[in-house]
């Protein structure tokens, strides 16, 4: 009787279909490889349903493309002092794979969600004056090897951030294709502009995360380089 009744149904839903010129599908069909590599391999299924930047083992990731990730994770960073403006998942990722992180925040809901994870390895600040967000980097009076503009301000913040990277350093501007001008003063500046295009975390759209390398950038990498990528092989 169950099978009578889901044949009767199968067939009503096909005429209405055809009524509306709509394609249905009762079988269960087999994604196709990439669109399995983006949800599952690269675990932007769960980052879209958790909301948070997550990979395919529910580890933090920086909320940057995909690109940018992978080439950050081929290489040792275990030696390097990170500075954010703008914190969340990537306060995270860094503390985990470099040497100490310090990350200034403007939202105080974001600031004491990290805060609550007590890493030994990351200072975090909350500037809610822009004026003493944007400066908060010259109070640290060190310089740093790796410079993450991803918050607020971010002209403001790329208008000095240069002052306060070392001379091997490398800068990494998220959401940079809204920022063509950003991305012009830099490279004037005699920094290497190399843009991360492509899909990353909870977002169904492409966006740019661009790094502007000094051309004695030498962060070794972890091993072999370029590394087999995520769904690639052969």
């Amino acid at each position: 009787m169950k099978q009578i009744i889901k044949n009767i149904v199968k067939k009503v839903i096909i005429l209405i279909a055809k009524t509306f010129r709509i394609e249905v599908f009762f079988e269960k069909t087999k994604l196709p490889a990439y669109i399995d590599i983006i949800e599952n391999k690269y675990g932007h299924k769960i980052s879209r349903e958790k909301g948070i930047p997550l990979n395919s083992e529910y580890k933090p990731l920086p909320w940057f493309t995909y690109p940018a990730i992978e080439y950050l994770n081929q290489l040792d960073l275990s030696g390097c002092t990170v500075f954010e403006w703008g914190s969340g998942n990537s306060s995270l990722f860094f503390a985990q794979n470099s040497k100490f992180v310090y990350s200034i925040e403007n939202n105080k809901e974001w600031f004491e969600k990290i805060l609550k994870y007590k890493l030994f390895n990351n200072t975090i600040e909350l500037h809610e004056d822009l004026d003493d967000y944007v400066n908060a980097i010259s109070k640290i009076n060190i310089k740093f090897d790796i410079i993450v503009i991803d918050g607020r301000e971010r002209r403001r913040c790329a208008e000095i951030s240069h002052f306060y990277l070392k001379k091997n350093g490398l800068i990494i501007l998220d959401n940079s294709d809204r920022s063509p001008d950003i991305a012009e003063k830099f490279r004037k500046l005699g920094l290497l502009q190399v843009d991360m295009h492509g899909l990353g975390p909870i977002n169904n759209y492409t966006w740019t995360t661009t790094f502007f390398f000094k051309g004695t950038f030498a962060v070794k990498p972890k091993n072999v380089q370029p590394v087999i990528p995520i769904g690639g092989g052969y």
